[in-house]
């Protein structure tokens, strides 16, 4: 009987916490695998005695997109009420109180877990990012008691006691270098052989996108539900000379077959470290002259797969290309990696240093997550510690994909996508200058150049009558999804049921697609523009959807109209409720009152009227 962990990670902190469960298992010299949820054979669920669930909630309680075929199965009426009566699970949620659906994908989960049939061991967990501690608080005593009730269940691979805390566990992962010694064992703390050209390929770092995906001698050159594309157009859309750098991207098909994505569809990029970082990282982490040798990855423990980040076993890679595309060196370390490196130390005041770290969260916000330090700072930090090849792809993270909701629709850019895409760039309050890492790559890409995209599917839908009244609220970036939607409506004759609110700074610096909106007026949508710094006092789109208080009501109340809200996570979209909310009572233009008002607003987004996407 082996334990299954299943995670479903929006950020990567359900992944790393899930990873965390594991090696406390594995510490017990217990088997165990990790895996995320969408990778995991449904028809298996029934049939796994032992499970642990694992997730993040985003948005207004959503799942992560990684539990959507678990949480779909799950839902699906025809399941019988005891299906899972062979399964005995424990849950773990990840979470921010402030948000008033703390949690809620677990608990959504846990409650359809029990639906079913399965039994609960010991209590949920729910980690609060608002905790003194973090999820620490809730996470620890937590998995201290999910390992009591666990492992009396399951056979010990060892007789000797549990791996302390600082001690190095045995890697998972094994990268074995490709030569014609291949049945000779190579040391990987000490590898020093020199690198070997396989199929006539060199081993230098690749120069193209599409190498870089490959990696050598891989018989795909990208994952098999990504398509190739060709970046067409890179044209800055802000003012120049304005602090924020806007660039209007798009990105054209090659295979004139590709099935048309909806409207609000998600594009997903995949970028890569830049040549300057990686080799950064070799030189502080003493790897330059393992670089460029041949490798391929295997999984060492046969209950535990590769981690999907990976290449497969069968393609052909290197350390480099590893580090440029599928492992993020620019992260600001987790509590995890601080754990790695105590493990890893031989120094005694490095090791002292980190053990406060582990001790106590704050110090990590401190010296980490505040200033945005990144890994390669960190190890330049403790110069004693070196992550050894045999660790190293448990210790680095994946280098996540970037969503970017589609600023266009099919129907009017057939074959192409169009991104709204705002560079990052600041200064930490170290005062060092610091980039996005994949807005700063796609802005280097020259047009022309080919690169994998990955289209999933939308999560807010228009209705399907064009008669149904829709209102779209996007400030900033997050009006890109409501121009797709625009576009669509007014093709379908729906301009004069349409309105968008849209926030920027100033008519002349940040208002996107201007001109656009000039021409949909003309259609009869109605546009209101937000320009917050254009008057003495600020001005945003929840005080425009307070004036238009007699159309929002009619709209909504009256012909049960749709309201869309995207953009930034912050107070927007809670503001932007609270407006509509306010528009419907009876202090606006309504007949209900204040907490009437409110339930009302809330039903609307639970019976998809609409919905939220904010990042």
């Amino acid at each position: 009987m082996i334990p299954v962990i299943l995670y479903a990670s929006e950020t990567g902190n359900a992944a790393d916490t899930a990873h965390r469960i594991a090696r406390a298992f594995r510490s017990h010299h217990r088997k165990i695998s990790c895996q995320p949820m969408n990778l995991f054979p449904l028809s298996s669920l029934p049939h796994t005695n032992l499970l642990i669930l694992v997730t993040s909630t985003h948005g207004r309680g959503d799942p992560p997109p990684t539990m959507l075929p678990l949480w779909n199965a799950l839902l699906r009426s025809s399941l019988p009420e005891d299906i899972l009566e062979d399964v005995h699970y424990a849950i773990f949620g990840l979470g921010d109180s402030s948000y008033e659906r703390f949690c809620w994908a677990g608990k959504m989960l846990a409650r359809r877990m029990e639906g079913l049939g399965a039994n609960k061991m010991g209590e949920p967990g729910w980690g609060d990012e608002r905790s003194p501690n973090g999820i620490e608080d809730a996470f620890l005593p937590w998995l201290q008691q999910t390992l009591d009730l666990f492992l009396p269940y399951l056979p010990s691979t060892s007789s000797s006691p549990p791996l302390p805390l600082t001690g190095l566990p045995p890697p998972i992962y094994s990268l074995r270098p490709v030569s014609v010694l291949d049945d000779v064992p190579v040391n990987l703390d000490r590898l020093s052989i020199s690198p070997l050209p396989t199929n006539g390929h060199s081993t230098a770092a690749p120069s193209r996108v599409e190498d870089s995906v490959q990696g050598h001698g891989s018989s795909s050159s990208k994952p098999d539900d990504w398509v190739w594309a060709t970046l067409g157009k890179n044209t800055r859309v802000t003012k120049e000379g304005w602090w924020q750098d806007v660039r209007g991207i798009e990105i054209e098909f090659e295979d004139p077959e590709t099935m048309p994505y909806l409207p609000g569809s998600i594009c997903s990029l995949q970028p890569q470290s830049s040549t300057e970082d990686v080799d950064a990282f070799l030189e502080m982490s003493g790897l330059e002259d393992q670089a460029d040798i041949p490798m391929t990855i295997e999984a060492i423990l046969e209950e535990q797969p590769l981690a999907p980040h990976l290449p497969p076993s069968s393609a052909q890679t290197t350390l480099r290309l590893l580090l440029t595309n599928h492992l993020d060196i620019r992260a600001s370390p987790r509590k995890s990696f601080f754990e790695w490196l105590r493990r890893l130390s031989p120094d005694e005041r490095e090791r002292e240093r980190l053990d406060e770290f582990i001790a106590d969260p704050d110090e990590i916000h401190t010296y980490a997550t505040r200033p945005s330090r990144t890994i390669t700072e960190t190890l330049a930090d403790f110069r004693q510690t070196r992550i050894p090849l045999t660790h190293i792809l448990e210790i680095l993270p994946p280098l996540r994909r970037r969503q970017f909701s589609i600023a266009s629709s099919w129907e009017a850019h057939p074959g192409k996508v169009q991104l709204l895409v705002a560079l990052v760039e600041y200064k930490t309050n170290l005062k060092i200058p610091r980039k996005g890492l994949c807005s700063s790559w796609l802005n280097a890409l020259t047009v022309g150049t080919r690169i994998p995209i990955h289209i999933a599917p939308p999560t807010l839908f228009l209705p399907p009558s064009p008669e149904t009244p829709v209102i779209l609220v996007g400030p900033g970036t997050g009006v890109a999804p409501m121009r797709a939607f625009t576009e669509v409506r007014a093709r379908h004759g729906a301009a004069i049921d349409t309105a968008v609110y849209f926030g920027c700074r100033s008519m002349t610096t940040d208002c996107f697609y201007a001109s656009e909106w000039e021409q949909y007026k003309k259609q009869g949508v109605k546009v209101e523009i937000a320009a917050s710094r254009d008057q003495a006092e600020k001005l945003y789109v929840q005080h425009l959807i307070k004036r238009d208080k007699q159309r929002i009501r009619e709209w909504i109340v009256d012909r049960g109209g749709s309201v869309y809200i995207t953009g930034s996570s912050n107070a927007m979209p809670r503001e932007v409720r609270e407006a509509i909310a306010w528009c419907i009572s009876a202090e606006g233009a309504g007949d209900m009152s204040e907490e009437e008002s409110k339930v009302y607003v809330e039903r609307m987004f639970e019976e998809k009227r609409g919905g939220e996407e904010s990042w």
